[in-house]
């Protein structure tokens, strides 16, 4: 499995059936942006720099290092990393997971003086590291451990393991344990991290088994005091809030806030960064049995296996599905910049593995409620590791040198960075160094929206640098918003989107300012939608901003809004698209928000079969562990539609989601599908 899950709700088997190398750039040589990049984050961003510092080496070992990194912490100037190969079998055991320290990293570029040592290997699948008072602590997929090495040989074996909490997970390609992160509560230490959830293959929700009772999977946790010395009996878990499908990236800021990120899938139509809420539950339900464990917070009172957003709390920044972010990982946020770079202090990088960029948050609170703006900040694959990312960045820890190092992982499917029609498979591995370029070599002409707020009757933006009155005049604006109804299926497309004016705009004085009159913004108050039994109550709004006739580095912003002051508007929401009455666009609705993560109508192979062609084509599938050869009509579609997971095609896994489609939603699929010669 992947983290990420970014499969299709279109059917599978059917359809088979910030940073640039600035540093040489001079304060005063022309920067040249393009000016409609709404997608496209294909370039390092230009006050950034990367390094390559991947091990040339494993110690005492002949293979070459492919390092696929799951969890990263520094000691002192040595990096501790765990790092295995996603599994897809869903049968135990997985592959085995290692632990090495990387030294020669700190203060020095030359690759052939980084070097892996390997400390432990048979680990089951590790996704979490810390060390504390010279100890190794470890989450492996079921386990929490502290290791001991007895003998002072400084490698690990199993019977150098303390296990301080056992049985957190049944065996399941899509159980980890994500961290681990430092927090100091009444002066003691504890380890905080995330369990992500049980899952079938294809996507849907599988039995959270409880094996420790102890365990609310979908969940972040406490463990702890930790002390160097801890024995079992010493420590206990907690949690902290719960609601979540993957939560793929856990990251602290300075006044000890948490921040999960979680990804795109059942309840999920879109992927969420979430600053929590201690007691908070985000949306994501646990099926309740008898037999097994249910998520931290989850309401007793709601039927679990129907869910719903109104007993949730909201998301504080959608990264929409596709656009903006596919796989997101670690958050972790900017300090200590100096000078005109400042302005990004207490903003926060998130990794995206599968799209293999960093995009950026800005958060506020507005009336005591945490919402913000998400931008797009870094991209592009360069094999240097330079100009672009080696490979898809899933953890990121800053150094003692103040420097960001970034983590890749990779492997087939959709752990995948990638590749882009006609472009050679990228790496499954990597390991950068990312820095901001000194203030006094920021290109003069450099700009691009720093914050974008929320303001009585509209929205400002911030932008880096200022312009003249006669710029913003010259601009203009073109602004939309959506929302989404969550629901037992997976993922799900944007939901009563409508464009937005500008009646009025101001510059500030400092010209740094754009103050927008926008009226109809909407927020999380009533109209609601409502959609087959389901609302986008706690959900909010997101509202995307798109600057146009300005030099900025990019020109777009996606704003969610939960609470805007003065009120959201009480105007009636717009129909949605019906499946019946406007059958293609519905269909090309779906695919865009759902399945073209996965499937493309171009030809391209990407995790899932290309849709273009589908109607007649021969396709060998997977029935009953035989292969055999089906003709894709009409009725193989709408079969197909209705139990994705009974056959997959040859050469693809066994991955489809079911979209839970009703029948006129069905055949406005196989209408378009149809259409795709």
């Amino acid at each position: 499995m992947t983290f990420r899950q970014r499969l299709s709700t279109i059917f599978l088997l059917l359809s088979a059936s910030i940073c640039s190398d600035a540093v040489a750039e001079s304060k005063n040589k022309k920067f040249s942006p393009k000016l409609d990049n709404t997608t496209i984050a294909d370039q390092l961003h230009p006050l950034c720099q990367l390094e390559n510092v991947y091990p040339s080496e494993i110690v005492g070992l002949p293979q070459k290092p492919e390092l696929k990194i799951s969890a990263m912490a520094f000691s002192g100037d040595d990096l501790y990393v765990t790092v295995f190969t996603p599994d897809r079998t869903n049968k135990a055991p997985f592959k085995k997971g290692e632990i090495y320290k990387i030294t020669g990293l700190v203060g020095n570029a030359d690759r052939s003086k980084i070097k892996a040592h390997k400390l432990m290997g048979d680990l089951y699948e590790p996704t979490a590291i810390a060390v504390h008072q010279g100890k190794i602590y470890v989450g492996e997929k079921d386990k929490i451990s502290r290791l001991e090495d007895k003998n002072k040989d400084g490698i690990y074996t199993k019977n150098e393991k303390v296990i301080l909490i056992d049985g957190i997970s049944q065996p399941n390609f899509h159980t980890y344990t994500v961290g681990f992160q430092k927090v100091v509560q009444d002066g003691k230490l504890f380890l905080v991290g995330n369990l992500t959830t049980s899952i079938k293959l294809g996507g849907a929700r599988a039995l959270n088994e409880t094996i420790n009772p102890k365990t609310k999977r979908g969940s972040t946790f406490f463990l702890g005091p930790i002390t160097g010395k801890e024995m079992p009996n010493d420590v206990d878990i907690s949690y902290y809030a719960g609601g979540f499908r993957t939560p793929n990236g856990i990251g602290t800021g300075p006044s000890n806030e948490i921040i999960v990120t979680d990804n795109q899938g059942v309840f999920n139509p879109s992927n969420k960064f979430i600053r929590l809420e201690k007691g908070g539950f985000y949306g994501h339900y646990l099926i309740k049995k008898t037999s097994t464990n249910i998520a931290a917070f989850q309401p007793d009172k709601v039927d679990s296996v129907k869910g719903g957003s109104a007993h949730q709390l909201p998301t504080t920044v959608h990264l929409p599905h596709g656009v903006l972010n596919r796989s997101p990982s670690q958050p972790i946020i900017l300090q200590d910049l100096k000078g005109p770079l400042s302005v990004y202090n207490g903003q926060w990088l998130v990794g995206d593995h599968t799209l293999g960029r960093l995009n950026r948050v800005f958060l506020e609170e507005v009336e005591g409620t945490w919402q913000g703006a998400a931008f797009l900040h870094s991209g592009g694959h360069d094999v240097e590791g330079k100009k672009g990312l080696t490979a898809g960045p899933n953890r990121m820890v800053k150094g003692p040198d103040g420097k960001f190092y970034i983590g890749h992982i990779g492997s087939g499917g959709l752990w995948r960075f990638l590749p882009a029609k006609g472009e050679a498979d990228k790496p499954l591995y990597g390991l950068q160094r990312l820095s901001f370029i000194d203030a006094s070599k920021v290109p003069a002409s450099f700009n691009e929206m720093v914050a974008v707020r929320d303001i009585k009757g509209g929205l400002e933006i911030e932008l880096f640098k200022a312009i003249t009155p006669q710029q913003l005049e010259a601009a203009s604006f073109d602004l939309k918003q959506w929302t989404y109804v969550p629901t037992n299926g997976y993922g799900g497309r944007n939901f009563g989107t409508e464009k937005l004016s500008v009646s009025n705009r101001e510059l500030s004085s400092d010209g740094k300012r754009i103050q927008l009159t926008i009226p109809g913004i909407r927020d999380n108050s009533a109209p609601f939608i409502k959609s087959r039994g389901y609302t986008n109550k706690n959900v909010g709004w997101v509202v995307e901003v798109k600057v146009n006739a300005l030099p900025l580095y990019k020109n777009i912003a996606w704003y969610t809004m939960i609470k805007h002051r003065g009120g959201g508007s009480k105007k009636s929401i717009i129909p949605q698209i019906n499946a019946k009455v406007n059958p293609i666009a519905y269909a090309k609705a779906q695919h865009k928000a759902v399945c073209a993560a996965c499937h493309s109508t171009d030809g391209t192979r990407l995790a899932g079969p290309s849709f273009k062609g589908i109607l007649g084509r021969k396709q060998k599938v997977i029935r009953n562990g035989k292969t055999e050869q089906v003709v894709v009509d009409h009725a193989y579609l709408i079969k197909a539609i209705n139990n994705p997971m009974a056959e997959y095609p040859e050469g693809y896994p066994p991955a489809m989601p079911n979209p839970r489609l009703n029948k006129d939603e069905q055949k406005a699929m196989v209408k378009w599908l149809k259409t795709l010669k």
